[in-house]
């Protein structure tokens, strides 16, 4: 049996930050981060884009080698395939995901943390009185190992376990689960410093589909859906209908499925000795589906508050229940508009995309945000207005 203050399960953006953070917090805690792949950051499940200001407070992408591309413009597509154009400065990035992962981890054990790859968390329980700390069963290197930790950072994903194991309330409803597909495209024409997101319920009905550039003719296209809206397709099926008819010559090169949650965070973060966070934790944003920068906002947190329970001898959970309330403060309030008004926009469809597009574009292209667009999409469907008073007010 192994002893250490803070175990965190999964070495992704938000549990390697929660390592990075309580480490620093905390300086004499044993810190382990676990990872069960054989290498950080790999495979990679998502379409690697990050806003800039939120990359910015963890990390430099100035010359980073886990920057593939910074960003400058998004630009929306209708079904029928009309753009439109939004210049915003420091857009944001498409990373290197495999880099950037590890180079998070680097940190991690820069601060002192050890770093276990190849090393899969496969049970957790708790003695109750007799032993206040979590016993977590760990299979490295078809070894087993049994951790005792006096906190537990879930920050194992979509498929959380630790989460479970803790008795915390992790489904998600089948509409708020979308299913993705994404190929890495090269030999494709596009303009390499915009991302392209494209909504139509024909091409990925209940979501969207994008394509971010890595560099120049190559890019990560992609979409994700809902199940429940499709006509009996899956995802891939989706995404070859949509590559063929816009890139028909281009060479796939890789290939990824996933799901990503587009739901609200779950009502409890928390329990005694345990907390979850990121896409463990459904801190992802429901609009967009983004959840990178989420994710080590959350795990920034966790750490902390790990390091600060366990400096004050009381890891209950009453004392965790902070890291909850700090992170619905940060941003979790702000998810639950997010998602009334995705709830709101469902109820569009594509002609409705097609008008709007048609109708911004008659906007001066130095004058057009989200804002005027969104303005825009309130004037031609009245009744986003009680979602959209909401949000504002």
């Amino acid at each position: 049996m192994v002893d250490v203050d803070v175990l965190v399960v999964g070495a992704g953006p938000a549990g390697a930050v929660s390592a990075w953070h309580a480490k620093q917090a905390a300086p004499g805690l044993d810190v382990v981060l676990l990872e069960r792949d054989r290498a950080v950051g790999s495979p990679v499940r998502c379409a690697e884009g990050v806003g800039d200001a939120g990359l910015r407070e963890f990390a430099n992408p100035d010359g980073a080698d886990w920057a593939a591309r910074k960003i400058t413009k998004v630009i929306f597509q209708a079904p029928d395939d009309t753009e439109v154009v939004v210049a915003e400065r420091g857009v944001g990035w498409v990373l290197d995901r495999t880099r950037f992962d590890a180079h998070l981890a680097a940190e991690a054990a820069a601060a002192g943390a050890q770093v276990l790859v190849g090393a899969e968390a496969t049970g957790m329980s708790h003695n109750g009185l007799e032993d206040d700390r979590w016993h977590v069963r760990v299979k490295e290197r078809g070894q087993d190992t049994e951790y005792r930790a006096r906190v537990v950072i879930g920050a194992d994903g979509v498929e959380t376990m630790v989460g479970r194991w803790a008795g915390l309330d992790t489904r998600v409803p089948a509409r708020d689960m979308e299913s993705c597909a994404q190929y890495v495209l090269q030999g494709i024409e596009c303009d390499p410093d915009a991302i392209y997101l494209q909504f139509s319920e024909a091409i990925a009905p209940g979501g969207y589909a994008w394509i971010f550039p890595k560099a120049v003719g190559v890019a990560n296209v992609g979409l994700g859906l809902v199940a429940l809206k499709t006509d009996g397709r899956n995802a891939h099926q989706y995404l070859d209908a949509w590559v063929g008819r816009r890139f028909p010559a281009a060479a796939r090169t890789g290939y990824t499925v996933g799901g990503v949650i587009v739901h609200t965070t779950i009502k409890k973060t928390y329990a005694d000795g345990v907390m979850v966070a990121g896409d463990a934790a459904h801190m992802i944003n429901p609009l967009s589906g983004g959840g990178i920068t989420n994710a080590m906002k959350a795990g920034r947190l966790a750490g902390k508050t790990a390091a600060a329970a366990i400096c004050a001898g009381d890891t209950s959970e009453r004392r965790l229940a902070a890291y909850h309330h700090a992170w619905m403060e940060l941003l979790g309030e702000d998810h639950l508009k997010y998602y009334r008004i995705k709830q709101a926009l469902e109820s569009v469809d594509d002609e409705f995309f097609n008008k709007l597009a048609r109708t911004v574009n008659k906007i001066p292209q130095e004058k057009r945000s989200i804002g005027r667009i969104f303005a825009h999409a309130l004037i031609r469907h009245p009744q986003l207005i009680p979602v959209a008073a909401r949000f504002f007010v």
